[in-house]
């Protein structure tokens, strides 16, 4: 039970983030916090009545860390685990500059607070979960540069000189991707073709959405009309992070004006990927379904 509602509390921080986000593009810190700590908070009620105490005390974190790790009791370990391993993803994300503060903290909610299924420790159901944030993430993603390509349609011609201006490195990508979907033809002809379609979608898909970050997701502000929690144009970050600009920051620049990104409100995706997981069912093993096929 004290795992149910650890699953619940995580879809209710994880959907009122995405309420916030949104509407504000700004998702409060504690939102998310309160998310981690009553994760690992009821993950620990849920080990009391497994904790060795004989191994965690006799055991030396240094000689036996897998031992001791796992004398915490088998819940607070999978959450603890989980959640740091989630967190690496997410955070590594956030300092590459691929992803906001807040999408690498919703990321740990999802690792803190749902480990493992209701149904009891397994590897299947956190890999379901990182798979499901892949898999909502990428359907999100394309839904939301469709719908604003059908605003900005010249878009598609601006990708398709692009790519007949960048033949040498197209024609590499694409030998490339036969190389790698000839592996796969080996056991099966028409998985081979699945994989280089696939793959030449994803060559065409990457331009196209390159050209859309840089001219659809940008528009330009003047400084004066900043307020805080902005995020500057890629030419203009502060840092290399995606994050908002404070007050201090709005001080130090000496621009009239700035590039502002608009952004992808990626919030949804975690409680998406956790409805899925929990509520439809989704499995990796779906995946492995659909490309035996």
């Amino acid at each position: 039970m004290l795992v149910f509602f650890s699953h619940v509390i995580a879809f209710c921080v994880l959907f009122t983030a995405s309420m916030f986000d949104l509407k504000t593009t700004e998702v409060p810190d504690s939102l998310n916090v309160v998310g981690v700590i009553a994760g690992i908070g009821l993950h620990l009620l849920a080990s009391l009545q497994y904790i060795d105490y004989s191994a965690f005390f006799s055991s030396m974190i240094v000689s036996a860390p897998v031992q001791w790790f796992f004398s915490l009791g088998e819940p607070l370990a999978w959450s603890i685990g989980v959640g740091l391993a989630f967190s690496i993803y997410g955070w590594g994300l956030y300092f590459l500059g691929m992803w906001g503060g807040a999408d690498a903290f919703a990321m740990s909610v999802l690792g803190f607070a749902a480990p493992y299924g209701i149904s009891g420790p397994g590897i299947i159901y956190p890999i379901s979960v990182f798979t499901a944030v892949l898999v909502a993430g990428f359907v999100y993603t394309l839904a939301f540069g469709f719908f604003k390509l059908y605003h900005r349609p010249g878009i598609v011609d601006k990708t398709w000189a692009d790519i007949k201006s960048d033949e040498k490195r197209i024609s590499l990508e694409i030998l490339g991707s036969a190389v790698i979907s000839s592996f796969a033809a080996y056991t099966d002809p028409a998985l081979g073709f699945l994989y280089f379609v696939s793959l030449l979608f994803m060559i065409l898909l990457y331009r196209l959405f390159q050209n859309i970050q840089n001219d659809l997701l940008v528009k330009e502000i003047a400084v004066e009309d900043l307020e805080g929690g902005e995020v500057l144009g890629k030419d203009e970050e502060l840092g290399g992070k995606i994050e908002g600009i404070t007050k201090e920051d709005i001080e130090s620049i000496e621009k009239e004006s700035v590039e502002v990104r608009e952004g992808i409100k990626f919030i949804p995706v975690f409680p998406i990927a956790l409805f899925l997981v929990d509520v439809i069912g989704f499995r990796i093993s779906w995946l492995f379904f659909f490309f035996s096929y």
